[in-house]
């Protein structure tokens, strides 16, 4: 396990993981995502990351729920495949 330091929303901290650039990825986009919803509403920082945290569930709410829809369509994609390959020829 790697410690990076990263700086969010003008903060640094040490943070410590198997993937380095993927921790720095994620806090980059944290602090951007910081940076617009501090621009669009005057809040403190608590707030911000309140705020940051419930639009970040609902897109993962909304993920969640396209990724189902795509496993059934593609489980009924496979049926009907399933039901061509083994139709008896005519």
């Amino acid at each position: 396990m790697s410690s990076v330091e990263v700086e969010i929303y003008g903060r640094k901290y040490k943070l410590k993981g198997d993937d380095v650039q993927k921790i720095r990825l994620i806090a980059d986009k944290l602090s951007q995502l910081l940076t617009e919803l501090g621009e669009q509403y005057d809040l403190d920082f608590n707030k911000l990351l309140l705020l940051c945290s419930l639009q970040l569930q609902e897109k993962v709410i909304e993920l969640g729920k396209t990724n189902q829809e795509l496993k059934d369509e593609l489980e009924r994609m496979n049926q009907m495949i399933s039901a061509f390959v083994h139709e008896p020829n005519q």
